[in-house]
């Protein structure tokens, strides 16, 4: 496992703190975002996210997990601390991120508390395999939705449509694909939040202009080697259908 780091949920970010996405009505309505994190999650899948809603005028961006405090990702980076799940009545926008691991989020009582959540809040959203918890609670029944290629089709047993694009909006249902994907998810949703030209402004703000060395993040992209290796890696993969922890 990797080194320890302690996050503050509230950590500072790399953009100058006076440094917003202003263009828009600052008296907007306060938007309360919810990050669902869990032991074992991916740190990306809601970091990338964070890092653009935080340049968002009006948004309070809270994490809460199942145990509260502070939480142990995949890899050994401990985050928070964080709300208890439990305790969280309602949101505006509620986040679900992924990981390989989702034991944590697959239980019945814990899925009950996604699901009452996602049923009043006005987007329900997930970044990577976050989106196979959000359909195991029953909230994605009937609506299309990203996963990470792996697993992709794994949503269909939870009564969920695969899309393989990597952003997916299905009315007030927004996902995004794998890991990366996040940051794509980020500025989505911060337009659908906050406008075009916000959502602009907090790209350019964080420099966000991928320009990969490889261009080997999609199976239809990547060289036979490099994909054929990668499903040894990952069995099930190539059919969608790697086998999460739950």
């Amino acid at each position: 496992m990797g080194g320890i780091a302690v996050a503050a949920a509230t950590a500072g970010s790399l953009v100058p703190g006076g440094a917003r996405a202003t263009t828009i009505d600052e008296a907007k309505k306060p938007v309360d975002f919810l990050f669902a994190i869990y032991p074992n999650g991916t740190l990306l899948d809601f970091a990338g996210p964070h890092e653009i809603l935080t340049l968002l005028p009006n948004v309070k961006v809270r994490f809460a997990s199942p145990a509260g405090g502070l939480v142990t990702l995949e890899n050994g980076v401990v985050f928070g601390p964080t709300e208890k799940l439990t305790d969280v009545t309602d949101v505006d926008v509620i986040c679900v991120p992924g990981g390989l691991n989702l034991s944590a989020m697959m239980k019945p009582e814990i899925l009950a508390h996604i699901k009452r959540l996602s049923e009043t809040a006005k987007y329900v959203t997930s970044v990577c395999t976050g989106s196979i918890i959000l359909a195991a609670s029953g909230a994605l029944k009937g609506k299309r939705s990203a996963c990470h290629w792996a697993f992709l089709n794994d949503l269909k047993k939870y009564g969920a449509i695969p899309d393989p694009s990597r952003i997916v909006k299905d009315g007030r249902f927004i996902s995004g694909g794998g890991v990366t994907a996040g940051i794509d998810f980020g500025l989505a949703i911060a337009a659908e939040l906050r406008g075009a030209q916000a959502a602009q402004e907090a790209q350019l703000l964080v420099q966000y202009d991928p320009q990969p060395p490889f261009h080997a993040g999609n199976p239809s992209d990547a060289p036979p080697n490099v994909r054929n290796a990668v499903y040894k890696m990952l069995p099930g993969s190539e059919y969608g259908l790697m086998q999460p922890i739950l």
